[in-house]
């Protein structure tokens, strides 16, 4: 009878090896969704302050408000790829929206509550977007 010389795992010590990646997975992947939430709400908190700070620029110079989003494109480095990131965004009063396929916009000044024009995704402004501590 001839002797095999090949070596390698047993049936057993593959098992635990997937076991333990299968755990690993369980805990990272919650972690990684939970961190691009963070990630997209940075995005849109940073682009509509960028936004809201080129509105700023455009009525000092142009002396009234801007009619739309696109008026601010030469204050806007890149402006045609300034989009909301797709995927969900944590809100501060602890809500989780969706902004698949959205776009920002303008809120034009209210003369009721005296804010000026914002720049908006779904009617939420850059403050409205966060985790409240």
């Amino acid at each position: 009878m001839l002797e095999s010389k090949q070596a390698g795992f047993s049936l057993i010590s593959v098992l635990v090896a997937v076991a333990i990646i299968g755990v690993m997975a369980a805990i990272a992947v919650p972690k990684f969704t939970g961190t691009i939430m963070t990630a997209n709400t940075a995005k849109i908190q940073s682009d509509l302050t960028t936004l809201d700070a080129a509105i700023a620029v455009y009525e000092l110079q142009k002396g009234h408000e801007p009619a739309n989003i696109e008026d601010l494109k030469e204050y806007v480095q890149d402006f045609g790829s300034l989009k909301p990131p797709k995927g969900k965004c944590k809100l501060k009063d602890g809500s989780e929206v969706s902004f698949d396929g959205k776009e920002y916009s303008l809120r034009k000044s209210d003369a009721k509550t005296g804010e000026g024009a914002r720049a908006v995704c779904d009617n939420h402004t850059a403050g409205e977007f966060g985790y409240d501590k």
